[in-house]
């Protein structure tokens, strides 16, 4: 993350006024050696400007996407976990549920964020509880002394898709105000085809529409030299119909998602030491109704956290951190028969080991933590990278994984089973980075193999009256995973092309009764094959980029007997610089999803809209500072 500031230098007709960068780095690039990470480019961040986090990793990772529809839930299977195995972070801090410990892509706006990396592989001696798959870290950057910025834009599409945003940001040299609006909507009516092939019948969506906004504040404050202070604020609202199944005749049900986040930071660098403190309250509630009218089914969780990290660079080619976290979950629902709250707390140890003429970088973290004065599975993790020449780059990666179970886990009546056991395990990544540049071409990929072992995994499973929760599968997931993006200039023209594959072999080891037929079998609704690939063009205002993505087969039954058929989608995106003035920019954009009306289902039952479109306009307004203004 780069931060600038204003430096007044002597009067002179020959003096350039500069901005001084201070560099910092989080957890995630100075700890996390050996794994593989992936930075969300400025194209694929302004290409789903408009849509949603489960969007942009369907389409731009390897990260295998669970949807039930336009505007409904998304959910991650991250090599071949399930959706509470996937850490999903804004600003450092977790936002998944307590209740059932995932988080709804659908819900996560990409406009509201400024930067998104995806890590890959085990991470719960950094992040904790949770994150056995991999994390999806959201960040707002603070950004000082570049004036005033406006951006503002809006698309219309298909089926009544629309949405609105508008960002304003003054930021002088030692603070920086941010406010951020956002709006989505869509009547969702797309037509689809049920039926047989020999018979098909056209139908169209009902019960599916959608309303959402938002607000985004920020505050940035820097004081002296060596401290910052940071405050984030995120409200949101959502309105969503559910949709009938194919095997539903109608449905009249409807849910309404609120959410309000707020994490304040204070950050003191100096030379050798560097400190931090966060604070976050993050509050979530749920009100789902079977048909208008009808009593809701209430669900609210709030989450406090409170976490310090010290970091001491002693000089030569080490660096420590030491931090401290507590955080405290509590939740009322329909389905306790009373509120379920939590404490955790935690103690975790980072090492860095990079000599500075050396080609070897190596990390190590530890993390304990207890859990009502109990201790829970010790974690840890050990990473290496190796430039062995100056084009490649050898990682490898293992870490002992653990996951807390959730409050439905425990509580819901009936099933819940307090009596349940962590979910722990180990993994290991191993693999290759390279980059390399021919005069005008830049080629840069990395391939990836993964094994993880995951034992006590909780899975509900139907009893004489109820179901219930268990800790009786043991899942291995192991593949491979590679990608690559090459670019050509050409005078004023860049050609781009890139891809990304994934194989991921994911089954149960363990029977989970005498006549059980999952052993051996792939997980349902993980795919073997996925992948996705685009190729694009840029040339001076204008920019066409077309993609495309797989999906393999994904099985419905724990016997892989039943299962849903693979599907390709290709999409098209075309952007036009219209306005490219000192202070103001103006682009229009146009966007065709499945552009070849492939029917088909990421889960049973759940159609998906065929052929759409979507288009836009985004305004960009920029106004740098001429004097120094220090006062917020």
């Amino acid at each position: 993350m780069l931060y600038g500031s204003s430096l007044r230098a002597q009067p002179a007709a020959d003096t350039l006024r500069l901005q001084p960068v201070a560099v910092t780095a989080g957890r995630l690039a100075v700890y996390a050696a050996g794994t593989k990470v992936q930075q969300m480019d400025s194209a694929a961040l302004a290409r789903y400007a408009s849509g949603n986090l489960g969007d942009l990793l369907a389409n731009e990772s390897t990260v295998h996407v669970k949807s039930y529809g336009l505007g409904s839930l998304a959910t991650t299977s991250f090599r071949g976990g399930s959706a509470n195995h996937t850490a999903i972070l804004w600003n450092g801090i977790p936002v998944g549920s307590p209740m059932n410990g995932q988080t709804d892509l659908a819900l996560l706006p990409v406009g509201a964020v400024d930067a998104i990396r995806v890590q890959s592989g085990g991470g719960t001696a950094l992040w904790g509880s949770g994150a056995l798959g991999g994390a999806v870290l959201l960040d707002n950057v603070a950004r000082f002394g570049h004036g005033l910025q406006v951006d503002g834009g809006a698309s219309f599409g298909s089926f009544g898709q629309g949405y609105r945003h508008v960002r304003s940001e003054l930021s002088m040299s030692r603070w920086s105000t941010g406010i951020t609006l956002f709006g989505a909507s869509a009547r969702n009516d797309f037509p689809f085809a049920s039926g047989s092939a020999d018979a098909p019948v056209e139908q169209r969506q009902a019960n599916a529409a959608f309303n959402q906004y938002g607000l985004l504040l920020e505050q940035h404050l820097r004081l002296g030299v060596a401290d910052r202070l940071s405050l984030h604020y995120w409200h949101q609202r959502t309105d969503r119909q559910v949709p009938p199944t194919l095997a539903q005749p109608a449905s009249t049900a409807y849910q309404l998602d609120g959410g309000d986040r707020l994490v304040a930071e204070w950050r003191h660098s100096r030379n050798r030491w560097s400190s931090s403190l966060r604070g976050a309250w993050l509050g979530e509630a749920l009100a789902w109704h079977s048909a208008e009218g009808d009593p809701a089914a209430l669900s609210r969780s709030e989450t406090l956290v409170a976490e310090g990290e010290m970091r001491w660079r002693p000089g030569g080619p080490h660096t420590l951190d030491l931090g401290l976290n507590f955080t405290r979950s509590a939740a009322r629902s329909d389905g306790y028969a009373e509120g379920a709250s939590q404490g955790r707390q935690a103690l975790f140890a980072l090492y860095r080991f990079q000599p500075r003429k050396s080609r070897l970088t190596g990390t190590a973290a530890l993390r304990q933590e207890w859990q009502a004065g109990l201790l829970v599975p010790f974690t840890a993790s050990l990473g290496a990278e190796y430039r062995a020449t100056p084009w490649a780059t050898l990682k490898a990666q293992a870490a002992r994984l653990y996951r807390l179970p959730t409050f439905n886990d425990l509580y819901w009546l009936p099933g819940g089973d307090p009596a349940l056991r962590p979910e722990q395990g180990y993994s290991g990544d191993a693999g290759v980075a390279f980059q390399h540049r021919w005069a005008a071409v830049e080629l840069r990929g990395e391939i990836t193999w993964f094994n993880r072992l995951v034992d006590n995994w909780i899975i509900w499973l139907p009893g004489p009256q109820w179901w219930s929760p268990s800790n009786i599968m043991q899942v291995w997931s192991r593949g491979g995973e590679s990608g690559a993006r090459i670019a050509w200039k050409l005078g004023r023209t860049t050609l781009i092309s890139g891809f990304g594959t994934s194989y991921v072999v994911s089954t149960n080891q363990q029977a989970k009764s005498l006549f059980d037929e999952s052993v051996g079998k792939q997980l349902i609704y993980v795919p073997m094959y996925s992948g996705h690939a685009n190729i694009g063009v840029q040339r001076t205002r204008m920019s066409f980029t077309l993609s495309c993505t797989y999906s393999g087969y994904r099985y419905t039954s724990t016997d892989n007997a039943e299962f849903l058929p693979p599907y390709w989608l290709v999409n098209a995106h075309a952007s036009w610089k219209v306005v490219n003035g000192k202070r103001w920019q103006a682009d229009c954009f146009a966007r065709a999803e499945n552009l070849l009306a492939e029917q088909y289902q990421v889960v049973l039952n759940r159609p998906m809209p065929l052929l759409s479109f979507r288009a836009g306009v985004n305004i960009h307004f920029h106004r740098p500072n001429d004097t120094d203004n220090n006062t917020p």
